[in-house]
């Protein structure tokens, strides 16, 4: 009786620790109420480092690219200056909680989240935007899918000078 109290008792316990670790990802999975679960999370690297890993990672990867973000409507999965490896890829295989990269019909280039399909396009939301993107994602503004991200950090000291009088 004892011996199956106890492992009943650890059963328990790796049930209740294997919700916690799911709650704790999935709560990862989504910022501002938005999900991200298919957006690489940027890894700090040295910023020689931060290049060579991806620009090895986009001459490995079909049709990849790089480009460097700017801007902070992606904050916090994205901070301005992080490396961003993209690949194109066929609409078809865009999926909720992906960063994508697209042109508006201004021309300007931008890396949003893939919120929901419409019958339109797909919709985006900056992470920092109170609403959604009212120019859908459509296989002829597509540019690329963010496939890994590096945020460059710097070792050293910060020096700030003070004006003279």
């Amino acid at each position: 009786m004892v011996r199956f109290a106890s492992v009943v008792g650890c059963g328990v316990v790796l049930l209740f620790a294997a919700i916690a670790a799911r709650a704790e990802d999935t709560q990862r999975n989504w910022i501002r109420g938005i999900y991200t679960g298919a957006s690489p999370r940027a890894q700090p690297a040295t910023e020689e480092s931060a290049w060579q890993t991806a620009s090895a990672l986009a001459e490995s990867t079909p049709r990849g690219f790089v480009l460097i973000g700017s801007g902070r409507s992606m904050q916090p999965l994205y901070e301005p200056d992080t490396i961003l490896v993209l690949r194109q890829l066929p609409y078809s295989e865009l999926r909720r909680g992906q960063t994508v990269l697209y042109r508006n019909r201004a021309g300007k280039v931008i890396a949003h989240v893939l919120v929901t399909k419409a019958r339109d396009g797909w919709r985006t939301r900056g992470l920092n935007n109170p609403t959604h993107d009212m120019e859908p994602v459509q296989a002829t503004n597509l540019v690329g899918v963010v496939v890994a991200a590096f945020k460059p950090i710097t070792h050293g000291l910060t020096v700030t000078f003070a004006a003279a009088r």
